[in-house]
């Protein structure tokens, strides 16, 4: 088939369908979408909740539990461990299909009377108030996390170990407020470095150690805002900076992120790919607009996959490990193959549609919570023959009678569940990161939101009483109830006050690093701000022919990058940007 360009139901902007996009389609036997990439993802992520918990009332003991999910959500919620019994059966709210409604109508009813886990882990060992995650150990309010031991704070992680206060990091350890770092060990507050060990306020360096407040180096000892040192005078500046002070670190970080700024960024975060667009891409193939991924090949829209193989996926977010031929999928992985508009299905899953919740189980259409199931409508269980001649007749059905929401978008079969289904307020989730919107304007599109209760903390410890030293801070930290120096006026989700454990109290006195002014959301938020986000915008080299060997013109090479206009950053094309790093 041909490019076409058709116009979006929702945004009303126009997108093109490539060729290859058609193939996909025809292979997995769904429509070509009607929304427009954008609008897919947006409305996708409306269905995560990346790194909120609260507290719900569990619908079998009546008691308050964490959960992903607020109280005032209209979803049943079981205790995790329960959920994952045999103690209950997910059919017993099975229902036949209604030929005089619309699909999705009676699906959101199952979704409302079928209860879900209070939080989405997989092989947990002594992880509290954690969630979104699978394979970790002895974790504390850590989210989106794979393979992760003993850390804390720490939300998209991969395999890292001794890790506290990060975001976006693979293999590291000892290693305190990154983004986007790989393979690091004893890194603090650092970003979009691989390789490296005994960093501070490091970026894009790779195979560096001791260094501190630099950019753009590579197998580089013993700098100091990109100025080499010899070893001993490295250590005497080390210890006149006096970084176990609050003032002096915070002195010391501003200084940094200026000093950043005088140096060009590469257009994209990639390494040892073919043919690939997008950002934070890894080892992968002919992957097109996608955006934090490793090991993805044959794929397109797709993000936040850490774990490889994916392959032949489309419109895809979240997890992998050995996932095929996904599309329009949120939250799956572990040997899936052939899943259609799903959420948190996962651990070998086969010919899945429309269903949230479930696992090891395949053929299933329009299902929730269902477990170890086969040929299953509806949350009712048929006969492989009577399930095989329903599912086309629904399909049709979808078709001929579809839903339409509150802007007129039209629901066929081929559109993932409209966001106003959501579990969660679109504040909370992972959509709000990536697309913010205002209240008016969220509902306006469909979003659902709702204000979540918020807790009345009775502060013991004024932020202008901590001490400024962490050598000046005793055990008796542990006890107190710290003031948030943003003390809720920030637009953060700042909760005003928070506490100090003990696991990353003893980090902080080892390694000394002051203790943070601010509670987990806001230094979250500020962790962000590294992070670019997954849309791409077309720009020319910042590189002129005064910097590089270019005639007599500038270099003014075009591409695809996720740094926006109007970021502060020096953006590059490879070639040039090779000739700047050191």
């Amino acid at each position: 088939m041909n490019l076409e360009t058709r116009n979006c139901q929702n945004c009303k902007k126009d997108f093109t369908i490539e060729p290859d996009d058609f193939g996909f389609y025809n292979k997995i036997k769904v429509p070509p979408p009607t929304f427009c990439p954008e609008c897919r993802l947006q409305r996708r992520t409306a269905w995560r909740n990346d790194w909120h918990m609260f507290k719900k009332k569990d619908a079998l003991t009546g008691e308050m539990i964490f959960s992903l999910f607020p109280e005032e959500s209209t979803v049943k919620i079981y205790d995790r461990e329960y959920w994952w019994s045999d103690n209950w059966d997910p059919t017993v709210y099975g229902k036949d299909y209604d030929f005089s409604k619309p699909f999705f109508e009676q699906y959101k009813d199952l979704l409302d009377v079928v209860p879900v886990p209070s939080t989405s882990m997989n092989f947990v060992v002594n992880c509290k108030y954690c969630t979104n995650a699978n394979n970790i150990k002895n974790c504390y309010f850590s989210r989106g996390v794979a393979y992760t031991q003993d850390s804390a704070y720490i939300i998209w992680d991969q395999a890292s170990k001794n890790c506290f206060d990060s975001h976006m990091t693979n293999t590291c350890e000892l290693s305190y407020g990154n983004v986007n770092t790989i393979n690091c060990y004893k890194t603090f507050f650092s970003v979009d470095c691989e390789s490296c060990h005994d960093i501070i306020l490091c970026r894009d360096c790779v195979g560096c150690n001791d260094c501190v407040a630099s950019i753009g180096l590579r197998n580089k000892s013993y700098c100091i805002f990109n100025i080499q040192y010899g070893k001993v005078d490295y250590q005497k500046k080390l210890i006149e900076f006096g970084l176990s002070s609050y003032d002096n670190f915070e002195n010391l970080k501003d200084q940094a992120y200026k000093h950043w700024l005088k140096y060009p960024q590469k257009f994209i975060h990639a390494k040892q790919n073919l043919e690939i667009t997008g950002d934070y891409i890894y080892e992968s193939k002919n992957a097109k607009n996608c955006y934090r991924v490793r090991d993805v090949e044959d794929s397109k829209f797709v993000a936040n996959i850490l774990s490889g193989p994916v392959k032949d996926c489309y419109d895809y977010t979240n997890w992998g490990e050995n996932a095929e031929l996904v599309y329009e999928a949120m939250i799956v992985g572990i040997g899936a193959s052939n899943i259609k508009f799903c959420v948190q299905t996962f651990e070998n899953v086969q010919d899945i549609s429309y269903s949230v919740f479930c696992h090891n189980s395949s053929d299933l259409f329009g299902c929730v919570s269902l477990r170890k199931k086969k040929y299953c409508i509806l949350n009712k269980q048929y006969t492989k023959e009577e399930y095989e001649e329903l599912v086309p007749k629904i399909i049709k059905h979808m078709n001929e009678m579809p839903y339409i929401d509150i802007n007129g978008c039209i629901y066929k079969y081929g559109e993932f569940f409209p966001p106003s289904f959501s579990h969660f307020p679109y504040q909370i989730t992972q959509a709000n990161e990536f697309f913010p919107l205002k209240e008016g304007e969220a509902k306006s599109k469909g979003f659902l939101w709702y204000e979540t209760v918020k807790q009345d903390y009775k502060i013991t410890l004024k932020n202008k009483d901590i001490p400024d030293n962490i050598k000046d801070i005793d055990e008796n930290i542990l006890n107190e109830v710290i003031e948030c120096a943003h003390l809720g006026s920030c637009e953060h989700e700042c909760t005003g006050a928070f506490r100090v454990i003990e696991t990353e109290f003893s980090f902080l006195k080892k390694m000394s690093i002051p203790l943070p002014r601010l509670c987990p959301n806001c230094r979250h938020y500020q962790r962000l701000s590294f992070r670019n986000l997954p849309s791409l915008y077309d720009r020319i080299c910042a590189c002129d022919k005064t910097t590089h060997q270019h005639g007599e013109n500038n270099c003014e090479l075009e591409f695809e990058t996720s740094y926006a206009p109007n970021r502060p950053e020096i953006v590059y094309c490879e070639k040039c940007y090779q000739q700047e790093i050191y």
